[in-house]
């Protein structure tokens, strides 16, 4: 990748003058497509997390103390039986379950679960990937804050064809490193416990509020996102203001702002649970409506698509306005032209 990467750039470097604008805008989306974590805003992800951690011991915590599971969405409940089973075996008290992109799925959702496991006095994370050369496994601890683990992080990991190899290493070295100290684990997997991400009222509307006051529109860390937020946002009618995403919201709102503006990134069907809407595990796919122009369409997303969904909270209630539909798209882009334009035509904008 890197070698096709310089390779563009050196070629950029000797082309006549009058071809490099030509040029330039492929060289961009070759960019793009070499890095897609700058197209997408580098919203936190499995992969950003694991990168963080550097290879160790097995924390001897996890002998002791409560551990949560954070696994890849493919995962079924079955697997996760077998996962549990294991975690019993081997002493580690396993106390729930979580798909990771649900946890991860954007500034709300990671509160709210960084709250939740607080709560539970959480004191380690087992990642759980499922590949399609099989599993894999990460062992560390849990840093207690809305990033989960800190970069360079020790974890000790494993991978294994199948899931009973894989708690079978887990097992075999949990016990020779550490004595189990963990004496009453639940025998039965604690899945699909529920997490309130909406602290506020929740209305499937537009704010008119807005029509008066400032709204907080936080940056991407990159640039180039922050720069495509920007020339989306002018054609917003209302006031806003964008804010650097490191401020507190107490402190936008000493600034005077009252909304901010929000997004869950996840599987379609996550994204809505985490909203509040009902959800039937029966259906796959969901309907969404989107203007890739001018014009209102409807859209088929499959349920396991991953898509982005924008919507507005109020900084003191922390009520959200998700708007009157389901505008979930599959770039962060079209979510959000889609939910100012529904806006404008609810509430009548020009």
């Amino acid at each position: 990748m890197i070698q096709v990467f310089l390779s563009a750039f050196d070629t950029l470097l000797k082309i006549p003058a009058e071809g490099v604008r030509l040029f330039k805008m492929r060289f961009i989306l070759l960019i793009c497509f070499l890095f897609p974590a700058v197209a997408q805003a580098q919203f936190l992800s499995e992969e950003s997390l694991i990168s963080r951690l550097k290879a160790g011991l097995i924390p001897e915590e996890i002998m002791s103390k409560r551990t949560v599971v954070l696994h890849t969405g493919s995962i079924t409940a079955k697997d996760i039986t077998v996962v549990h089973e294991g975690m019993v075996r081997a002493g580690i008290d396993a106390v729930a379950y979580f798909p990771i992109d649900q946890v991860l799925a954007g500034g709300d959702p990671e509160k709210a679960y960084n709250k939740y496991f607080n709560r539970r006095e959480i004191s380690c994370i087992v990642f759980l990937q499922k590949k399609s050369s099989g599993y894999a496994a990460y062992l560390t601890l849990y840093n207690g804050k809305t990033d989960f683990v800190d970069a360079g992080q020790v974890a000790w990991s494993t991978t294994a064809s199948t899931l009973s190899q894989l708690m079978n290493d887990i097992y075999r070295f949990a016990l020779s490193s550490y004595q189990k100290k963990n004496l009453l684990i639940n025998e039965v997997a604690e899945t699909e416990l529920p997490v309130k991400t909406v602290e506020g009222t929740r209305s499937e509307t537009f704010s008119y509020d807005l029509k008066v006051d400032n709204l907080a529109v936080p940056k991407f860390s990159d640039t180039v996102a922050t720069r495509e937020l920007s020339e989306i946002f002018k054609s917003y009618p209302l006031r806003y203001q964008l804010t650097d995403n490191t401020i507190p919201e107490k402190d936008l709102r000493t600034k005077g702002f009252l909304y901010v503006l929000c997004v869950v990134h996840a599987r379609s069907g996550v994204a809505k649970e985490l909203l509040g809407y009902t959800v039937s595990k029966s259906e796959s796919a969901f309907v969404s409506v989107t203007y890739p122009s001018t014009e209102m369409q409807l859209k088929n997303i499959p349920a396991d698509t991953e898509v982005y969904k924008f919507y507005v909270r109020h900084i003191d209630s922390g009520n959200v306005y998700l708007g009157t539909k389901w505008d979930a798209d599959t770039s962060w882009q079209q979510a959000l032209q889609n939910f100012i334009k529904g806006m404008k035509a609810e509430m009548k904008l020009n």
